[in-house]
């Protein structure tokens, strides 16, 4: 379709680019309608069958406007609908019609009304499946954008929350929501966000992991750039702390712009807990982070080149479990890492009925038989378990998943070079990490930044000392309670 069409006075015009556009001869589920008022005026409307209510079509646009008698009217006094805008683009209501909406031509105007008609099928609000929390908002996302916003809108109650959508693809056309407190977010993010949707040139891009890798930034890092989120109420507290949410129709996750290192340890429930058990469960999941890192690495460094380091009776229990064991060490670990992975990935793919019998099985079943067989040794499957424990502690899938990367790549250099090859695994990692960007603003943020909010710190604070939000994100708005929050103590 060529770009910049005009709405022509013309309805035969009209209709033959449409019908041209959309291969009204082949497509089926086209529906272009011309019909003529009481008073001789001529109509044209289009909209998908199963994508617009066919029911609202007929009673609220096709109706009022066939009952009209005179030659000449306004449209947009006739259709009854309150959502209702107008575009003198072609442009612009065919993308429209192709999500859900109506568009309503009448002999004379050169411009169109299109009409909020979406009528299709869509999944209710459930409970979250992969953000499962004890305390807080039992609501997740689904993959209608409208509802999703709604959502937002329930938990933030602000005037002040701006919702620009913007249109990403050049064949798709996928709508994104891009969200934000004007008095609060800095509007450099807020054009940075913009400017990058609006600069995607791919013919598809949908949903929230594909707009999560056009936006990102460190395109060659294994640790992802961006937050992304199923629960309405975590997306509200990073929209108070300053950052941008990005919603995609058709994807059950919003995207949160910027976030830091820490945030990925946090838990969703986040600012439910007591600060006590907010910082304990933290400090676990900093210990399992560095757990599902570093331990097989470590593990296979010393059993191969730093026995020393090991107790004598360690040392001689380890070196009889691998007495008879076939394999090198270092095999016999990536081959049991493997083996883990496939078990997990297969209870993630597999009907939610036999996913479980699945991880009891290749988890129980085959590694006691393997044990039993002189395969692989005790004490390697204990390692390997514990690095798996500790890697599903983590919160976040994508960011869990860049922990595998670099295990596996401390194994081989721990493997092959002792704790001289972890020891430089390790701090190429931190390089890594210390120059990675999301949004431009760095990924690793030191943890004392004074009076900040607690997603940008290892140890939780208080909710009654989250006086100021974060340097880097709160310029707009520095404090986002007083000094003394608790006023009734001073009674």
């Amino acid at each position: 379709m060529q770009e910049n069409l005009k709405v022509s006075p013309n309805i035969a015009e009209n209709k033959k680019i449409i019908e041209d556009v959309f291969h009204s001869q082949v497509n089926k589920d086209i529906i272009i309608r011309s019909f003529t008022t009481l008073g001789g005026a001529e109509c044209l409307i289009v909209y998908i069958d199963g994508m617009a209510n066919a029911e609202s079509v007929n009673d609220f646009i096709v109706r009022p406007l066939m009952q009209c008698r005179g030659d000449f009217f306004n449209k947009y006094n006739v259709l009854q609908y309150t959502d209702c805008t107008k575009t003198t683009e072609l442009n612009d209501a065919v993308c429209r019609i192709l999500n859900g909406d109506t568009a309503v031509f009448v002999s004379g105007d050169a411009d169109c009304a299109v009409c909020e008609t979406k009528g299709f099928e869509r999944r209710s609000i459930s409970s979250p499946m992969t953000e499962a929390v004890v305390k807080g908002s039992q609501e997740a996302f689904n993959e209608n954008m409208r509802s999703n916003v709604t959502l937002i809108r329930r938990a933030v109650k602000s005037a002040e929350l701006i919702t620009e959508m913007i249109d990403v693809g050049n064949i798709s056309g996928e709508i994104c929501a891009v969200m934000y407190l004007n008095n609060v977010t800095d509007k450099r993010l807020v054009e940075e966000v913009k400017h990058r949707l609006e600069n995607i040139s791919a013919d598809y891009v949908s949903g929230s992991g594909m707009i999560e890798q056009m936006i990102g930034d460190s395109r060659l890092s294994v640790f992802p750039s961006v937050l992304t989120t199923e629960r309405p109420e975590r997306a509200s507290q990073y929209l108070n702390s300053g950052r941008v949410i990005v919603i995609c129709d058709n994807s059950p996750f919003a995207v949160i712009l910027p976030v830091t290192f820490s945030e990925f340890l946090d838990s969703p429930e986040g600012n439910q807990q007591r600060w006590q058990s907010g910082t304990f469960t933290r400090l676990l999941r900093t210990f399992s982070f560095i757990c599902a890192a570093v331990l097989s690495g470590i593990y296979i460094a010393v059993i191969n080149f730093h026995q020393e380091m090991l107790p004598s009776q360690l040392l001689l229990l380890i070196s009889k479990s691998r007495a008879e064991i076939p394999f090198t060490s270092l095999a016999e670990l990536i081959v049991m890492e493997i083996f883990f992975e496939l078990v997990r990935e297969a209870g993630v793919r597999v009907p939610n009925a036999v996913g479980s019998a699945i991880g009891v099985v290749g988890g129980l079943i085959l590694g006691s038989a393997a044990i039993d067989a002189g395969m692989v040794s005790p004490v390697t499957l204990i390692i390997v378990a514990i690095s798996g424990l500790a890697n599903s502690v983590l919160p976040d899938y994508d960011f869990s998943f860049g922990i595998k990367v670099v295990k596996f790549a401390l194994i081989i250099l721990g493997g092959t070079l002792g704790l001289y090859g972890v020891m430089f695994g390790i701090a190429a990692t931190v390089m890594l990490l210390s120059t990675q960007k999301s949004l431009g603003e760095y990924f690793i943020t030191t943890p004392f930044e004074g009076k900040t909010i607690n997603s940008n710190a290892f140890l939780q604070v208080p909710l009654w000392k989250q006086q100021m939000r974060s340097k880097t994100l709160g310029r707009m708005r520095p404090r986002q309670q007083p000094d003394i929050s608790r006023r009734w103590e001073d009674d």
